[in-house]
């Protein structure tokens, strides 16, 4: 899907009823993340860890907020910027899981008994299709579905909407997807892959249409890799985390050990997803590993400006991405809480540390795993978007631990923004120049949508939710375009 994340690719910087998905709460306006559900099964996870879990940042909590050593005036405006967004606690919302025909489900029966059997039969299915494929809404029966050949170790999630193109476009978006996970699974044959193809509605009509469609992807992707454990999603949209979450509590269930996830308007290289599995298994499995991102000019004049000013100013691109990457599950656990909209957002602030002697440790970029996208679109299309991540900016801003907060606006999202963040002559004193002038105009932009929020939290009158802003029309790098 273009996701919470295709913005940060944009302008990083300048430029019958069923059974909902376990609630993740989030306090108002700011909170932490829940611990660590109790695993069912502990899966491989525990077998291949390399090292104790990175420690991870939580979001301050929404009342005493601990602001040791805060002056006054940013903590008046953090605060206040915190509570001029409100939205709903939870991105949880009812999920159908389309399971291959005949995979076997184990659930708790209505009197409490376990029942064992054929999803055709068991007590946890929504129905049965004709079309080879079975429907539950119990995420531990889909586990259950899934472990019908090796415990996946990773996780790897594709979200997309009915929306998003025709169901052929589709069809050729997962192909080049199997190609890539084709290629990991050859060569990490230890490390089990298990594929989630999420499938967003936003009409009665469209519902039927996911279902129609997940049901012919689930079997492509079972025909074409037999091994392959996969599972659908159809659920509500828009909002991509809740694509993400509906597949996290899955892969928790399962113990996988990492989850990552592809957006669909991306084209991976050869050996991409094999590389980052590598970095990834290298790494103990823990932090986060992305791809990186190689950008193209679409026929807009908005896209060559915007590319023009990333190649310069160079904006927050030097932590993964949630266009191509992959995630210790410690880190997303129980979900990403309603208050969050970017994923890598809220990956790059659970996982930063300032103290380390590379605050961006956790965060790798692997330079041989690339991917490519096209840059922004039309110009009201882009200019929301733009907004989106500015909010997105603030509310991170507003709502973490001052020292990671600092680190990230002076180092990261303003880098050479001279003279409030130092002046960037590695390239040059004119480029530095040339970079310093376009942040100021970006800060500009920052600064009045943080004035926004700032306003409705002084009044009471918060932003609910901030609006998804997709595109018209979604295109992937062809190999051609590549070159």
């Amino acid at each position: 899907m273009t996701s919470e994340t295709q913005e940060t690719r944009e302008m990083e910087g300048p430029v019958g009823s069923v059974k909902p998905v376990r609630p993740v709460e989030s306090p108002e306006p700011t909170g932490s993340v829940k611990p660590v559900r109790p695993v069912e099964s502990p899966g491989p996870a525990g077998s291949v860890r390399q090292a104790p879990p990175v420690r991870l940042n939580e979001p301050l909590p929404a009342r005493r907020r601990r602001r040791a050593g805060e002056p006054f005036l940013t903590r008046h405006v953090r605060a206040t910027m915190a509570r001029g967004f409100r939205p709903p606690p939870s991105w949880s919302v009812p999920v159908r899981h389309v399971l291959p025909d005949g995979a076997t489900v184990t659930s708790d029966a209505p009197d409490g008994t376990t029942v064992t059997g054929n999803a055709r039969n068991g007590t946890t299915v929504t129905g049965s299709t004709p079309a080879g494929t079975t429907l539950t809404t119990d995420p531990q029966a889909a586990a259950h579905a899934l472990r019908t050949h090796a415990t996946p170790l990773l996780a790897l999630i594709t979200p997309t909407l009915v929306s998003r193109g025709t169901l052929t476009e589709q069809e050729q978006r997962l192909d080049a997807l199997l190609d890539r996970v084709a290629e990991t699974i050859q060569e990490h044959p230890a490390a089990p892959v298990a594929l989630f193809l999420g499938m967003q509605w936003s009409s009665a009509a469209e519902e039927d249409e996911s279902l129609r469609r997940l049901r012919t992807l689930v079997r492509r992707a079972a025909d074409r890799l037999p091994s392959l454990p996969v599972c659908g999603l159809s659920l509500p949209g828009p909002g991509k985390p809740r694509t993400l979450n509906a597949a996290i509590e899955v892969a928790e269930l399962l113990g996988c050990a990492g989850v990552g996830w592809v957006d669909d308007d991306v084209t991976l290289d050869p050996g991409c997803l094999a590389r980052l599995v590598g970095d990834f298994l290298a790494a103990g499995c823990r932090g986060a590993s992305g791809a990186t991102k190689i950008p193209h000019t679409k026929e807009f004049t908005t896209s060559r400006l915007l590319a023009t000013a990333k190649a310069i100013a160079a904006p927050a691109t030097n932590y993964p991405h949630g266009c191509c990457i992959l995630v210790a599950t410690d880190v997303v656990s129980g979900g990403m809480p309603g208050r969050y909209v970017s994923d890598d957002g809220y990956v790059c602030f659970r996982l930063l540390d300032p103290a380390l002697p590379d605050p961006l440790a956790h965060l790798r970029l692997v330079p041989d795993a690339r991917c490519h996208y096209y840059v922004a679109g039309p110009a009201g299309e882009t200019r929301r978007r733009i907004r989106r991540l500015l909010l997105n900016h603030l509310v991170d801003l507003a709502d973490w631990p001052l020292p990671v907060v600092r680190h990230y606006f002076r180092e990261v999202l303003f880098a050479g923004m001279w003279p409030l963040t130092g002046f960037d002559a590695s390239l040059g004193r004119r480029r530095g120049a040339q970079k310093a002038a376009i942040k100021w105009l970006y800060f500009l932009w920052f600064a009045g949508v943080g004035g926004e929020l700032y306003l409705r939290g002084l009044t009471g009158r918060p932003l609910r939710r901030i609006e998804w802003a997709p595109y018209s029309v979604v295109r992937t790098v062809t190999p051609a375009e590549e070159r």
